[in-house]
């Protein structure tokens, strides 16, 4: 698999939380940086990848769970558990990670990657077009 590139078709035509998923995808080629390096410093720049992951989903999931609430999004609870889902992922692959397996980090871009990308063009699309005409 090859890095992901940003598309416009995956913009919600919302710019903070489009630039916001512009930036997961700079973390998910970070991450395949650092896979695809043969560097001695695999565990420290893993590392730093997953610190940086683990915190920007955070902070994007709680501040996109905030935002379809303040419109009143019906399914925002829904919409809470599939990121409460890929946090627990990411939280389990945390230390495999952070061993020099790359076969096992290969398989956490290609999961991490297709769910971003489903997740916006599915999940994310709907409560988008339910928000911006309120906007």
């Amino acid at each position: 698999m090859d890095r992901i590139e940003w598309n416009d078709s995956y913009l919600l035509e919302i710019p903070e939380i489009d630039n916001q998923h512009k930036k997961l995808l700079k973390i998910a080629n970070d991450l395949y940086e650092v896979l695809s390096n043969e560097a001695d410093t695999y565990k420290v720049e893993m590392s730093k990848v997953l610190k940086g992951l683990t915190d920007y989903t955070v902070y994007h999931f709680s501040f996109e769970e905030k935002f379809m609430r303040k419109y009143g999004y019906v399914g925002a609870d829904a919409h809470k558990l599939a990121h409460d889902g890929f946090i627990a992922e990411v939280n389990r692959q945390v230390k495999n990670l952070a061993l020099d397996n790359r076969n096992a980090g290969l398989a956490f871009y290609k999961f991490m990657v297709n769910w971003i990308l489903v997740h916006i063009a599915k999940a994310d699309h709907v409560w988008a077009n339910f928000v911006r005409p309120k906007l």
